[in-house]
């Protein structure tokens, strides 16, 4: 009798998968195009599972974002857990290294415009505001203490969200046009060390 063969098109596989491995997927989907290149059945096809396997793990595209969402802030907190946050140079190197894994993730997500954006936006509003709860409570003490001068923590972080984002994904240019690489972890600390004078310091007046 014939082997009976596989319908093109249908990824090979056991049709089984860890969940946890649909949502790195995910998230590689998503800091390569945002949620326009969010496909379940690509996917399937990339962990070699059929479409019902994902679906039954996550039954529909916007559930599979929300989720790769939640991995993303859990990630963080860990992170800062992790992390001494009146390190500012050091917080900020971290987050520069932890960015160039997936350079465009933070970009894509706040540049969202697909249909349906303006409630994913709302989620991650939800997600950031307990993503930076540890951080802005950090940031007051360094001020109360003297250690960093009273700034703005809204206008603060969203800096860091979308600088911090977009230098991670410029490297090459950042290198050319100001002189530093954010792919190595000299780079790294050099940048965040100016930056965090910056912030500690101030602008020095003309």
């Amino acid at each position: 009798m014939d082997t009976p063969r596989r319908a093109p098109g249908r990824p090979k596989g056991t049709g089984k998968v860890d969940p946890d491995d649909i949502i790195a997927a995910a998230v590689d989907a998503l800091a390569t195009g945002g949620y326009k290149a969010l496909s379940m059945r690509g996917i399937a096809r990339s962990l070699g599972v059929s479409l019902s396997t994902v679906q039954h793990h996550y039954p529909t595209k916007d559930e599979l974002w929300r989720a790769a969402v939640d991995r993303l802030a859990a990630t963080t907190i860990d992170r800062q857990r992790s992390t001494d946050l009146s390190d500012v140079a050091g917080s900020i190197a971290n987050e520069l290294a932890a960015h160039r894994i997936q350079p465009g993730l933070i970009i894509a997500l706040l540049t969202d415009t697909d249909d349906g954006s303006k409630e994913r936006i709302a989620y991650l509003a939800q997600r950031f505001s307990t993503m930076l709860a540890r951080p802005a409570d950090e940031l007051h003490e360094l001020e109360q203490r003297g250690l960093m001068r009273p700034v703005n923590a809204d206008a603060l972080f969203a800096l860091f969200a979308i600088g911090i984002g977009a230098i991670a994904g410029a490297a090459p240019a950042l290198a050319a046009i100001f002189g530093y690489d954010v792919t190595t972890d000299t780079g790294r600390k050099e940048f965040a060390d100016d930056l965090a004078d910056i912030l500690v310091l101030g602008l020095r007046p003309r």
